[in-house]
């Protein structure tokens, strides 16, 4: 999760917002895994025909993706599991199609990107406290509160250079 935070404050990363949903995926992905290691859930995938075979690949167990941890850890929906499956989402977008609306999309959702983080230190330090928290480890970013006119607009013509299909989504 600290990669993906330092990947979205650095300016600089042509592909920052991509390397954070990425990589607050796979952070989401390890903390639910330990989670579940935590309270002995099998989190493994096993054989539909012969459910004592646990499915492998390059020999490796294969383990439960995060939309399926998700959906045991939320059953109900709520905001939480609303914020994780838009980004499960975001993130296949990003993988199979949209690789260059980078810097556009990250304006769009900089709301989202925000209560994604603050949803997986909420669940961190609920599931093994405080001692564990981001907030030893991240910094307060410095960063312009307000634009010009001339910046708002640029902001406006940003969002609407995103591809159709993902303003829509």
């Amino acid at each position: 999760a600290c990669l993906a935070v330092r990947l979205y404050n650095d300016p600089a990363e042509a592909r920052s917002f991509e390397g954070f949903v990425v990589h607050m995926h796979m952070a989401w992905l390890y903390l639910l895994h330990a989670e579940f290691t935590r309270d002995g859930i099998d989190f493994r995938h096993r054989d539909p025909q012969r459910p004592t075979r646990l499915w492998r690949i390059d020999g490796e167990v294969k383990t439960w993706e995060l939309k399926l941890c998700v959906a045991q850890r939320w059953p109900h929906d709520d905001a939480v599991r609303q914020n994780l499956d838009f980004f499960i989402r975001l993130r296949n977008k990003f993988e199979h199609r949209h690789a260059s609306a980078d810097a556009t999309l990250a304006v769009a959702v900089a709301g989202y990107a925000h209560a994604h983080l603050v949803n997986f230190e909420e669940e961190l330090t609920q599931a093994f406290g405080a001692n564990w928290s981001l907030a030893t480890r991240l910094r307060f970013p410095v960063f312009i509160g307000t634009f010009t006119e001339e910046g708002d607009e640029a902001l406006r013509r940003l969002q609407h250079s995103i591809p159709k299909e993902l303003r829509t989504f």
